[in-house]
């Protein structure tokens, strides 16, 4: 018999874009997944929706004041703790200069360098994009 919900718990996620690079962070010790890496976001609380739970989040989570540009994708994922929905959006910093809280582990890297990291697997179709996204730009230079 599964325990899982039937309803996905909603949380927006942001991919925050500066230089060609994307912030990113391993996950903190204690936490589902732990050692893996993620992108800035959270639990959608009540009434909010998954761009301001982004904006929410990446400000209490990172200390960045961040926009929303586009939403990327919605991705559902079982995983054997929880039933995600996760929103990804494309956003950009309100001071292009900001840097994120030290404490808070996060760090800007290339897109093609997220592709050797792990991921909890509700990011791989995104990670992979970014990626490829990312390609034709190396192959200019």
């Amino acid at each position: 018999m599964s325990h899982a919900p039937v309803q996905p718990t909603r949380g927006g996620i942001g991919i925050i874009h500066r230089d060609g690079r994307v912030l990113v962070r391993k996950r903190l010790k204690g936490q589902y997944y732990e050692g893996f890496w993620e992108f800035p976001g959270g639990k959608c609380e009540a009434g909010e929706t998954p761009a301001q739970a982004t904006e929410r989040e990446c400000l209490e989570e990172v200390g960045l004041a961040i926009r929303v540009i586009r939403h990327r994708r919605t991705i559902q994922h079982r995983y054997p703790h929880a039933f995600v929905e996760l929103h990804f959006h494309d956003c950009s910093l309100v001071n292009p200069h900001a840097e994120p809280d030290p404490t808070t582990g996060f760090v800007w890297l290339e897109p093609a360098a997220l592709v050797g990291l792990r991921f909890p697997e509700a990011n791989d179709p995104i990670v992979e994009e970014l990626a490829r996204e990312a390609q034709p730009q190396r192959d200019q230079t």
